[in-house]
Formats: structure tokens, sequence, C-alpha cells
């Protein structure tokens, strides 16, 4: 009894320092779990603990595994580990997506090169046509990042190379109403992520 009693103290103590390191009342945090101010409290105070369920999507709301939360190490010390670690995380994808980006534009560099000596055709256009191509593919990167203004940023930049890339390669034919097509495009993107984001909030 005394072992549960302790391990619900220190819990109670690590949610506290973690919305709190958050910059979060109790009545924003209950609010986007869907609980009461008065439930979050008497988590902190160590009357009651979440659920498995709900303890679980506070850890991923945290950025944090379980084991932090029963630790009794000091908070600071704690903070300092994970963010480390989630600064290796990023550096450590940020260079993958770097290197798969880094794929497409040797073969644009392979198929120009194969062009230009072997076929005698100047396809500089290769180049433009890599734009899209690299966002699309740093796209697929978006469920490792889940970061909504990363999503949209580079939704934004797929388009907008696509038409120029389709606009330069048929630039005898001057179709530059595909420009104007993109502004209802851009506002569908713009609306689809301010949407989200207003739910996110919500939720």
């Amino acid at each position: 009894m005394e072992e549960s009693k302790n391990l619900r103290i220190i819990i109670a103590k690590n949610l506290t320092a973690l919305r709190k390191n958050r910059k979060l009342t109790q009545s924003e945090l209950a609010e986007r779990f869907g609980y009461s101010d008065k439930a979050v409290s008497k988590w902190e105070n160590g009357d009651t603990l979440p659920d498995v369920e709900t303890l679980y999507k506070l850890c991923q709301f945290y950025n944090v595994k379980l084991d932090f939360l029963i630790d009794e190490n000091s908070f600071e010390n704690k903070i300092r580990y994970v963010n480390r670690m989630n600064k290796a995380i990023i550096i450590n994808n940020a260079l993958i997506e770097t290197l798969y980006c880094s794929f497409v534009w040797i073969l644009a560099g392979i198929i120009y090169i194969y062009l230009t000596f072997i076929s005698d055709i100047n396809f500089w256009q290769i180049f433009v046509w890599a734009l899209p191509a690299t966002s699309l593919l740093m796209l697929l990167f978006k469920k490792v990042w889940k970061n909504k203004v990363y999503n949209f940023v580079i939704q934004t930049i797929f388009f907008w190379t696509l038409v120029i890339a389709c606009y330069v390669q048929f630039i005898q034919y001057n179709i530059w109403p595909l420009f104007i097509l993109m502004i209802p495009i851009q506002i569908a993107l713009t609306l689809h992520f301010a949407i989200n984001d207003k739910l996110k909030i919500i939720k």
C-alpha cells in the first residue's frame, strides 16, 4: 500500500512538472484530454492516477516514455536527457531525409549527363522537375515529423514547383493560366491547414 502511494506521488510530481514545462494550466490540459480540471488536480496531488490509456496519451503528448513518469530522479536531469534524445532523433531524421532527397538530384544529374553526351539532348529542365520530385519525397516524411506546418509548407512547395516545371517544360505554349489555377489550390491548402489547426486546439 505504501509503495502504491509513493508511486502515485512520483507520477503526480512528474505530471505536474511536465505540464508546467509546457506552460499549460490544469484547465488547458484537462480540456485537451477531455477531463475536468478537478481530475487533473487529483492526478497532480497524487489522490488518483489516470487510467493506462490516458497515461499513454499523456506520454505521447509530452514525448516521453512511461519510465519517465515513474522515475523519481530530478525532473531537470530527466528533461535534459529527453531533450538530448529528441535532438538526436531530429538530426537523424533530417539526415535520412536529406540522403533520400539527394538521390533525386543524383538521378537528375545522371539523366542530364546521359542525354547530353549520348543523345546530344540538352534536357536542363530535368533539374526543374527535380524540385517537385524532391518535395513529393519530403511529403513521405510527414508521419516522421508529425508537424502540421511542415506538411503545409511542403505541400505548397510541391504544387508551386510542379506548376513552374510544367510552365518551363512547355514554355513555347505560354501556359501562364496554370499560375491562376494555383490561387484556389493555395486557398484550399491554407484553409485545410487552418481547420486542422483549430481542431487540434479544440482537442
